[in-house]
């Protein structure tokens, strides 16, 4: 019993409490960088909710929820200020609200809230400031205009909020972007339309005739690009190819940066669309250091930066990067997905199993890697579980299940699961195979089934061989000098990262 007492001693004062002590340390080390980013904005923190549509027929959301956006993005333009943006603020919407449920979500010391009512040409609107921590509301108006003063109206309303917060600018308070009535209305219930993801065709649709009424609308031809992104695929059902896609972004972008040549959001477009479709990491790199010193709070630069980083290996970097643009965008889904997989790169699996319960909390799916989560953390019963329950998505369950029998040393089942797999013939099934024989140290299966996978001719190429490289499921692989061969053909090889850095604010 003693020789026991001595043994527990011995592990767990020098195998168990360094662990500990490394993980604390790292979890410690992530808080102070979060809050310290938080505290150098002190109070001047906001988020603005989706303003209520109180109009006689209940059919002017996306007018009530596009003032709401255009007063959010006044305020984005603030430095000093730390404005919650759209996609995380805007999920909370309706009448049982608690603001203070909403400061503590979001982080936020203020939150502002309001009201649009339209009757043919004449609209009120109705905002008020409301202290989150307390709940107390600081300051209300209304405003009683014609529809031609919608600008000047977000303008009043931007600045009465500003003098309310004593946030000392630099230069003039922010401007809205000017259009005439129609082209902003139509801008409007294309953007209502791209949050509710309910008809991406008719989002081009409604921002074409937009353009054709102003052709030089900013915000028109931003939006136009991430949706015609969203909208762009060699997949079937997809409204544009990858070539034909790329030209339309390409096209709307350098139209953009003609008009506005330090816009942030298009200059970060630009960033994304290099190091994605042209494999060129530094012109990538080139464009999203011009659009973080744009705006170094700018929660799309922020997060292109933090997607390249991962692209090109440095965890360390991208996890910051994504958790700035997650103090302005708490629930931005695809920033919780890229945190997630740069945690899961760099080794820290309970870090990634909370962030990914994080982001199943605001978007649909990701049990598939979660159930990787488990497996890379030795729990092969709970991955098995998992993939289990999404026999639906056929190539990924599969896959799945041959990496969690073979953990558990069911070889019957796990060759059965293989077997299955292999009669897929689907590009992304070899990918699986390529996963599966990889991780169970088949090593030239695993390289003949990569080789299938692989598609130089197409415009996607680059962006599918970074898939490849940081793969935990394909490490077996790394000592293979066809591996090394392969980051060179992916462009990741280790010279020319070296030569890369993000200037992270």
């Amino acid at each position: 019993m003693l020789v026991l007492a001595v043994a527990y001693f011995a592990v767990d004062k020098f195998v168990l409490d360094p662990a500990r002590d490394a993980a604390l340390e790292s979890a410690a080390e992530e808080r102070g960088r979060t809050e310290s980013i938080v505290e150098s904005f002190g109070d001047k923190s906001i988020a603005v909710l989706p303003f209520a549509d109180l109009s006689p027929d209940g059919d002017q959301a996306y007018f009530s929820d596009g003032i709401a956006e255009e007063l959010l993005n006044l305020l984005a333009k603030i430095r000093e200020l730390r404005v919650i943006s759209r996609s995380s603020s805007f999920q909370f919407r309706g009448n049982d609200i608690f603001i203070p449920d909403v400061a503590t979500e979001l982080n936020v010391t203020y939150v502002l809230e309001g009201s649009v009512r339209k009757a043919g040409n004449q609209i009120r609107i109705t905002a008020q400031l409301i202290d989150a921590r307390s709940d107390t509301h600081i300051w209300s108006e209304t405003y009683d205009r014609e529809l031609e003063d919608v600008f000047a109206i977000q303008d009043e309303i931007s600045g009465e909020i500003v003098d309310e917060l004593q946030v000392h600018l630099v230069g003039a308070r922010p401007k809205a972007d000017r259009t005439d009535p129609e082209t902003h209305a139509l801008y409007l219930q294309a953007l209502h339309l791209s949050y509710e993801e309910s008809d991406p065709e008719l989002v081009e649709e409604l921002l074409r005739q937009a353009l054709l009424h102003d052709p030089y609308y900013v915000p028109a031809l931003n939006l136009m690009v991430a949706a015609i992104y969203v909208n762009t695929s060699d997949y079937e059902g997809s409204t544009h190819s990858l070539n034909e896609g790329i030209a339309l972004m390409r096209r709307y972008v350098d139209r953009v940066l003609a008009i506005d040549p330090e816009n942030g959001s298009a200059t970060a477009y630009r960033s994304m669309m290099a190091v994605f479709y042209n494999n060129d990491i530094e012109t990538a790199t080139s464009y999203i250091n011009l659009a973080l010193s744009y705006d170094p709070h700018d929660s799309n630069a922020l997060f292109t930066a933090g997607m390249i980083s991962a692209r090109i290996g440095r965890n360390d970097d991208a996890i910051a990067l994504i958790e700035a643009a997650l103090l302005r965008d708490p629930l931005c889904s695809h920033c919780l997905y890229v945190l997630m997989h740069a945690s899961i790169n760099d080794g820290q699996f309970d870090k990634a199993l909370e962030v990914s319960e994080r982001r199943m909390r605001v978007a649909t799916g990701g049990w598939i890697t979660r159930g990787n989560i488990y497996l890379f953390k030795g729990d092969a019963h709970k991955a098995l579980e998992l993939y289990d329950n999404q026999k639906e998505n056929r190539i990924a369950w599969l896959g799945g299940r041959v990496v969690a029998l073979h953990a558990l040393g069911d070889v019957d089942a796990r060759d059965s699961a293989l077997s299955e797999l292999a009669l897929i013939d689907h590009r992304w099934a070899y990918l699986g195979l390529a996963q599966a024989h990889a991780w169970m140290g088949n090593v030239d299966q695993a390289f003949d089934w990569l080789n299938r996978f692989i598609e130089p001719e197409s415009a996607a190429f680059g962006q599918d061989l970074s898939r490849l490289v940081w793969d935990p499921f394909l490490r077996n692989l790394r000592d293979d000098p066809r591996w090394h061969a392969l980051r060179e053909e992916a462009g990741l090889g280790p010279e020319r990262l070296a030569g890369l850095e993000i200037k992270i604010p």
